[in-house]
């Protein structure tokens, strides 16, 4: 059984103050100290207790008094709110007892503090309970077991909200919910990780994020969140943005990713220069592209980065159908794995595309190209691409088909492996978000599922909010799909 002091020590940091807890926390002095507390609290009961004080032309009145009185809790002097600082600083005392509320006022924080070792002694007339060691016991296993069972909730706003369409602007809303859910960019933009009273860029997209960021948690309000303020900077910042026609939701999120890269402090341009800047870390990563000479044998890499991948939905939906034989019991759902495996195959340099060999004199020859990943970010992005321009037409169309995907992912066999042996949990990735196309490319809308805390899954449709299930989540025709990270390195 847990003794009272080591329960006072867990109540400290939530209900106390540090001075306070000094007190408490020394067995010579927390005895005093509750003494002092008890003698006070019995001195000003009745909590209705009214005094009679002099009234103006009225004569003698008994009301209740108009201005609260602190009564210190080491030598019982009385002083008024104006008085209290001089009697702390003359005799160093710094915790009084409000005659009202007979709330706990220290001097040194300037403010009322809460201590539950204190306020348990209480009961509901405001008398103190006799100090049974039953009764104690009693009352640590009770604590004990509220605290081992209860879930803190510090913001109030750990459900989830939606985002307002301005009109049509759906694009926006369900990009901001993968990125609003995600814990690192949440870290990032509470806590002053960009600095919007210093920032002196114009129309920046970071300062406009942080302002969805702080309302998204705000829990003065658990309406809808606006993102007016983002909209308006991206239209200022891209002419191509502007206006409310419909825009496609994988090129806002590009868009969205490289504005905020830009507005970081100390980010870097150049792609030959390493950028070390928060956004870079967190949604760009590397692809090492390989051209092998099918006559020399030579192989030159280069690196580009990437802020997603673009997997072909159409082709893998072909190969599927042909692979599939009469008496084939195999499904022709192409998977997201399988697309990845497409991505990453080695393909051959087609004759207009071919490659000139250095090792061989600069003369054109045959070749082979294979793309991989170097560098994975923390949050990737992989768009489904559903849309494919017609041939002599000025028109696309949409391929309508699923795509199984799962709820976890490892990136491991996508990427280059420059050890024999390496830690592949690192390379585990988690669902966050789905974005779904509902539509033609002319018209249509755009509505997200998202995965909240607990493995909760939310459907997110502008300011709509339903709950969902993972069949639900799965069984969904993807045009993004949102991975995070499981763990950081």
């Amino acid at each position: 059984m847990a003794s009272l002091d080591s329960v006072q020590l867990l109540s400290e940091p939530e209900f106390g103050c540090e001075h306070l807890a000094s007190t408490m926390g020394k067995e010579q002095t927390a005895g005093q100290f509750r003494r002092d507390f008890t003698k006070v609290n019995e001195l000003l009961a009745p909590l209705s207790k009214t005094e009679t004080i002099s009234v103006q032309a009225t004569g003698l009145r008994t009301v209740s008094s108009l201005k609260p009185k602190y009564h210190c809790l080491a030598c019982s002097e009385v002083c008024l709110n104006t008085e209290r600082k001089a009697h702390t600083k003359k005799t160093g005392h710094a915790f009084y007892m409000e005659t009202r509320s007979r709330h706990v006022f220290c001097e040194s924080c300037a403010d009322f503090v809460y201590d539950f070792g204190l306020e348990r002694l209480r009961g509901p007339s405001g008398k103190f309970k006799p100090e049974h060691k039953s009764s104690w016991a009693e009352d640590q296993a009770d604590e004990l077991y509220v605290r081992n069972n209860a879930t803190k909730n510090p913001c109030r706003s750990r459900g989830a909200r939606g985002v307002w369409n301005m009109g049509q602007t759906c694009y926006q809303a369900v990009v901001l919910q993968a990125l609003l859910h995600d814990p690192v960019l949440s870290a990032y933009f509470l806590s002053n990780g960009h600095d919007i009273h210093t920032c002196q860029i114009e129309f920046c997209m970071a300062c406009a994020t942080t302002h969805v960021f702080t309302e998204f948690n705000s829990g003065e309000n658990t309406d809808a969140v606006s993102a007016a303020t983002l909209l308006y900077h991206g239209w200022q910042v891209s002419r191509e943005m502007a206006g409310y026609s419909q825009q496609d939701a994988h090129e806002y999120f590009q868009f969205l990713v490289n504005g905020l890269h830009s507005c970081t402090p100390g980010h870097s341009d150049d792609y030959g220069v390493k950028c070390d800047c928060f956004f870079h870390k967190i949604f760009y990563g590397e692809l090492r592209s390989s051209v092998m000479c099918h006559k020399c044998g030579q192989t030159t890499h280069t690196y580009d980065p990437m802020a997603d991948l673009s997997l072909d939905v159409k082709l893998q939906t072909k190969r599927r159908s042909l692979s599939r034989t009469p008496s084939s019991t195999s499904s022709t759902t192409p998977t997201l794995t399988s697309c990845l495996e497409s991505f990453t195959a080695v393909e051959d340099l087609n004759a207009d595309a071919a490659y000139h060999c250095e090792k061989c004199g600069n003369t054109p020859q045959r070749a082979s190209k294979r793309l991989q990943v170097h560098k994975l970010p923390i949050i990737l992005c992989m768009q489904l691409k559903r849309y494919e321009h017609i041939s002599n037409s000025a028109n696309s169309e949409k391929m309508e088909c699923h795509i199984d995907f799962p709820v976890s992912l490892n990136m491991y066999p996508y990427t280059v492996k420059d050890k024999e042996r390496v830690d592949t949990s690192r390379y585990i990735y988690d669902l966050s978000t789905v974005v779904v196309h509902q539509g033609t490319m002319d018209s249509g809308h755009y509505y997200a599922y998202t995965r909240l805390p607990g493995d909760r899954w939310v459907l997110m449709d502008d300011n709509k909010v339903s709950v969902a299930s993972v069949s639900d989540v799965l069984r969904q025709d993807a045009y993004l799909l949102f991975y995070s990270i499981r763990s950081v390195a």
